[in-house]
């Protein structure tokens, strides 16, 4: 018998819609952490992926609550593992691919449109009851805030513009700007503060009292 294997040429990958993945072979879904199977290309539509895609703002609160951002809301900045101050971005969002999506933030100086920091990394959207997707609670951006060495500006208690983005790998993608107020916690006392200061230097003693720079150099 001939062998016809050599002229199949390689295996096409499959799209699978999250709803007929079977639990009990993978147990992978939509909002899931599990790495999909190397042969099947995850796709889990979140609304009409024909329709623009919409996206809002979110965060969260240093117990993992996922709260809507608002203009001017006073973001709270986390402390992470690494040292520093971060803020944990994500989005809600429809018309999307929630299993094959890419989330974007940054943090940016209206002041001057000075880029200050970006983060990039996959995210995946849990569908929620109303129709939207969520990104899934560990799956956030982190975005680096303090201590930056080229802010003009003290980087707590100061309104800066966040821009989050979102992608699919079908070219679906949203985006959304707010200026918000990244917050320290009332309980990290002077260290969160020292840290965002305009002139803060990793490894150098904080001040007993930080000179404020809130407001846009002339």
């Amino acid at each position: 018998m001939t062998d016809t294997s050599a002229r199949r040429g390689p295996a096409r990958r499959r799209r699978v819609p999250c709803a007929v993945l079977a639990a009990g072979v993978l147990a992978i879904g939509c909002g899931s952490d599990a790495k999909p199977d190397a042969h099947l290309d995850l796709h889990c539509p979140i609304g009409d992926l024909s329709a623009p895609a919409e996206i809002q703002i979110v965060h969260q609160d240093a117990s993992s609550s996922v709260i809507a951002t608002q203009p001017m809301a006073a973001v709270p900045l986390i402390a992470p593992p690494q040292g520093g101050w971060i803020v944990l971005l994500g989005v809600r969002a429809k018309n999307i691919d929630g299993c094959d999506t890419n989330l974007t933030t940054a943090l940016v100086d209206a002041c001057d449109g000075q880029i200050l920091q970006v983060d990039r990394r996959p995210t995946q959207l849990d569908l929620g009851t109303d129709g939207w997707g969520q990104s899934s609670i560990n799956m956030f951006g982190n975005l680096p805030v303090c201590p930056q060495l080229t802010a003009a500006r003290d980087l707590d208690n100061v309104p800066y513009l966040i821009t989050v983005s979102i992608e699919d790998d079908g070219g679906q993608k949203a985006t959304a700007s707010l200026t918000v107020v990244p917050t320290c916690p009332a309980d990290a006392g002077s260290r969160c503060p020292c840290e965002c200061d305009r002139d803060y230097v990793v490894g150098n003693a904080c001040p007993a009292v930080p000179t404020p720079h809130g407001t846009c150099p002339s």
